[in-house]
């Protein structure tokens, strides 16, 4: 049997299915994850409904079982206050809340999310969730890729030290894989937001990188490209799958070799070419560093729009 034969196989054999339904079967969460202050759920393309889905799980895991109670999510920098009054009270409109923040939030799936986080608050008043926004907006908006990363960054450790409340962030594999640096096409190599809270608080920042093999979100997806960290789980079944990528011992060496080689994964928004889908992706540090958890859904489809 050939290394890459071996590594496929071996992956299949121990990813574990991931149920992307918390009401119908609660899933335990990881205990690198249980155990930080800040978890990264960083999602290769925002408009898979699988990716969100399994998103809402891990998140679900998080406030019911570990006690996180804040969440911060990406493309609500505008709309965080007002959504946060939503989950907290129940003031508001969160389906016009979200039709106002970015478009990836624009779906029924997320509307789920913020549904669940109200009726959290709503069964326990005195220990509620709460939607992380910026305590302290910065003088000037921000001028470069760089300069949003040490924004993103500010933002949770500033609430985190303030409010002392574990952190649940919902974004992109740009900003919240452990990147230092990390590189996007064409030319962006620096620290992103992941690396930058990897730096100020070791491993109580965890991170689970959420991505896919193919399909259409809405756009086509191909497979993914052989240089691609994707490509080695082509023999996954499981409609979600997690891999704990912290394998100590006892593994074959083609194992630990994918685990330290770059990582390479896909980076999809709105803009996207499937005939260059290789320029969509982010590079960075060996796999293991990147991430702890790796989550993968064979197929994917569309999310739904309000």
């Amino acid at each position: 049997m050939n290394a890459t034969h071996e590594l496929s196989r071996w992956l299949a054999a121990h990813a574990q299915p991931l149920p992307l339904d918390p009401a119908v079967q609660p899933v335990t969460v990881p205990e690198i994850l249980a155990r930080a202050e800040v978890v990264g759920l960083a999602s290769s393309v925002r408009s898979a409904r699988q990716l969100v889905l399994a998103t809402h799980v891990l998140l679900h895991a998080l406030v019911e079982q570990a006690g996180f109670r804040a969440v911060l999510i990406e493309g609500t920098e505008e709309t965080g206050p007002a959504l946060d009054r939503f989950v907290r009270t129940g003031e508001g409109d969160p389906a016009e809340l979200l039709a106002t923040s970015q478009s990836f939030l624009r779906v029924h799936e997320a509307l789920d999310v913020i549904r669940w986080l109200r009726s959290w608050c709503e069964q326990h008043p005195d220990d509620p969730v709460s939607i992380v926004h910026d305590l302290r907006p910065p003088a000037t908006p921000p001028d470069s890729l760089a300069q949003i990363e040490e924004d993103l960054a500010r933002t949770e450790l500033l609430w985190h030290s303030q409010r002392e409340q574990r952190i649940v962030h919902w974004g992109g594999t740009a900003h919240v894989i452990v990147g230092d640096p990390r590189t996007v096409p064409p030319d962006h190599t620096h620290r992103n937001a992941g690396g930058i809270l990897r730096a100020e608080m070791g491993h109580r920042y965890a991170v689970a990188a959420l991505t896919l093999g193919s399909g259409h979100a809405p756009f086509r997806i191909p497979p993914p490209p052989s240089d691609f960290t994707e490509h080695a789980l082509a023999e996954i079944r499981h409609d979600a799958a997690l891999l704990h990528l912290d394998q100590r011992g006892g593994v074959p060496r083609s194992v630990t070799d994918w685990l330290h080689r770059p990582l390479r994964t896909r980076m999809i928004g709105p803009t996207y070419d499937p005939a260059h889908d290789h320029d969509f992706r982010v590079d960075a540090g060996p796999l293991h560093h990147c991430a702890d958890i790796l989550v993968y859904a064979p197929r994917v489809t569309a999310t739904r729009p309000l």
